[in-house]
């Protein structure tokens, strides 16, 4: 039974192909593979397993290899990105692959005892000198993780250079790290993540500075040194450098347009600013008012009064033998000793003051005027008016120049030149590229309309051949005419005139009445003559199915 319904749908399906057009067919056949390619790719979308990162981070060519080899023989269904570190795995069978590749010490750069795994693992016989190169090699580790998660390094690997402690060693030598980067390929490293990983590792490690570190990549390129200002900082002071400059530019240009009108004046200016940090400590002392008392007075007195012998002896002589003192005898003795002291009421004022990096240390200010249009506009207001907004300061050597020369508009009139031709192309190729616009549609409209007149149904003229004579009821005879009388045409075809003999009016004859199965077997018989008319092809079409189907 399903057998015969598949022939017949089969067969009704041939047939309709059958009669179809030409056109037809070909967007039929089109719409058909068109299906079939979008249920292929529909099937193939909705049969794919979501797919999820096998490792959050990005994995070495190497162990991406190995990983990959490991999985393909497994049967895994595996997806690689562009640069070949990322392997996504069936989502609901990553965490039974992790484990999987953890059994066979899959990837061999994570399931490595780094960082501080190393000192955790420590047995409890490390001597002191093992110990500090276990913490070592911990900080180096946790360093090299901590780098490797920066976007743009694929890698990392850091050594440090720590002096060991001697008591008897004055001057010891300054701790120093090295760390070598691999970029991801087609990434660079910004001078601000060079900077970032300078500070990283001198904040890290007790008594490193951040001059002492040195940051190279895989390419050999000296990225921070020691002496070497990092690439981040410059990248900074060039930019707020820039800024500075064009602001006062922006600022002159913009009064200068006012004052002597758009193009005909050009400004230039150089800062020269000081990036050094500098703090100051200054102990100011404050002189008391004339006739202020003093804020205290300390006054000391010694007085010594009495009689006794001038004490025997004399100058050396030659031998060292004292001359005696032949006037030695009693006498009186006075003694008196003032002293004063007294504090003044003086004042001390202590200022401390920071200096901001990006200072200004000189400012030089030069604008030229078009003397073809400025000839007759005095200098000096100018002058004072450029000086004046851009801040110069004479005690600090700013210069500020104004003069007037001839400009060279050869240049802007043949880039003027350029640009209105460039305009005219650019207009001439748009009004071409509607103008194709316009063709394509035109053409296609043409293409459709001939499809149209060529698809259209077209109306045949079918000869039915000659009208047989119905056998029925002929009309009855007019009263007053003898007979069976035909009514016979004119000459000029008209029917012929005729006169009742007598003047009775004409008697109304009663219709027959007509049978409603008769009226629409005539109504159908009418709706298919005029779709036959209209349609033939389609008429034709549907009776050799029905055909088929008695068949």
């Amino acid at each position: 039974m399903r057998t015969q319904r598949f022939q017949q749908v089969f067969t009704r399906v041939r047939s309709s192909f059958t009669g179809f057009t030409p056109g037809q067919r070909a967007v039929t056949v089109i719409a058909i593979v068109v299906a079939i390619i979008g249920g292929i790719v529909f099937f193939n979308y909705v049969s794919r397993p979501a797919m999820a990162p096998l490792y959050a981070q990005p994995l070495s060519q190497s162990d991406a290899s190995a990983v990959m080899q490991s999985l393909n023989g497994r049967g895994v269904r595996t997806e690689l990105n562009a640069e070949g570190t990322v392997i996504q795995v069936p989502r609901d069978q990553a965490p039974r692959l992790r484990l999987d590749l953890a059994a066979e010490g899959l990837p061999a750069s994570i399931n490595q005892q780094d960082g501080y795994a190393l000192v955790e693992n420590a047995p409890m016989t490390t001597s002191d000198a093992q110990q500090r190169v276990l913490i070592k090699r911990a900080t180096e580790g946790e360093l090299k993780k901590s780098i490797e998660t920066i976007e743009a390094v694929q890698s990392a690997n850091v050594q440090l250079a720590l002096p060991e402690p001697d008591v008897f060693v004055r001057d010891q030598a300054p701790t120093t790290a090295a760390v070598m980067i691999q970029p991801r390929p087609n990434q660079a490293l910004t001078g601000g993540q060079v900077e970032a990983i300078t500070h990283l590792v001198s904040s890290s490690v007790p008594k490193l500075s951040p001059n002492n570190v040195t940051v190279t990549d895989s390419t050999g390129k000296l990225l921070s040194a020691q002496g070497i200002s990092g690439s981040g900082m410059s990248e900074q002071r060039v930019a707020q450098q820039g800024a500075y400059q064009s602001g006062i530019s922006s600022q002159i240009q913009g009064l200068l347009d006012k004052t002597v009108g758009p193009g005909n004046s050009t400004v230039a200016v150089r800062a020269d600013l000081d990036f050094s940090n500098t703090k100051e400590w200054t102990n100011e002392y404050i002189q008391p008012q004339a006739g202020a008392p003093p804020l205290q007075t300390d006054t000391t007195r010694e007085l010594y009064n009495g009689t006794g012998q001038t004490p025997v002896g004399g100058v050396l002589g030659p031998d060292n033998i004292p001359v005696s003192n032949v006037n030695a005898g009693a006498s009186n003795s006075e003694y008196e000793k003032t002293g004063e002291k007294s504090i003044n009421p003086y004042g001390t004022r202590q200022s401390y003051r920071d200096g901001t990096a990006g200072q200004v240390q000189r400012l030089n200010v030069s604008v030229l005027l078009d003397s073809r249009t400025t000839g007759a506009t005095p200098l000096g207001p100018i002058q004072a008016a450029v000086c004046g907004a851009a801040g110069i300061n004479a005690e600090r050597g700013d210069v500020c120049s104004v003069a007037k020369i001839p400009f060279d508009t050869a240049a802007a009139q043949a880039a003027a030149a350029s640009a209105a031709e460039a305009e005219a192309q650019a207009r001439q190729d748009e009004l071409i590229q509607l103008a194709k616009n316009i063709g394509l549609g035109l053409l296609l409209l043409l293409a459709l309309l001939i499809g149209f007149r060529t698809n259209r149904k077209r109306t045949r003229t079918v000869e039915i051949g000659e009208l047989q004579s119905v056998d029925g009821p002929m009309l009855p005879e007019l009263p007053g005419a003898p007979g069976a009388a035909a009514i016979e045409a004119g000459p000029s075809g008209h029917p012929a005139e005729f006169e009742l003999d007598s003047d009775d009016a004409l008697r109304v004859l009663e219709a027959t009445p007509v049978d409603p199965q008769s009226q629409a077997r005539v109504e159908a018989r009418a709706e298919i003559s005029k779709l036959v008319e209209e349609n033939p092809d389609e008429v034709a079409r549907l009776l050799r199915g029905w055909i088929t189907e008695r068949s």
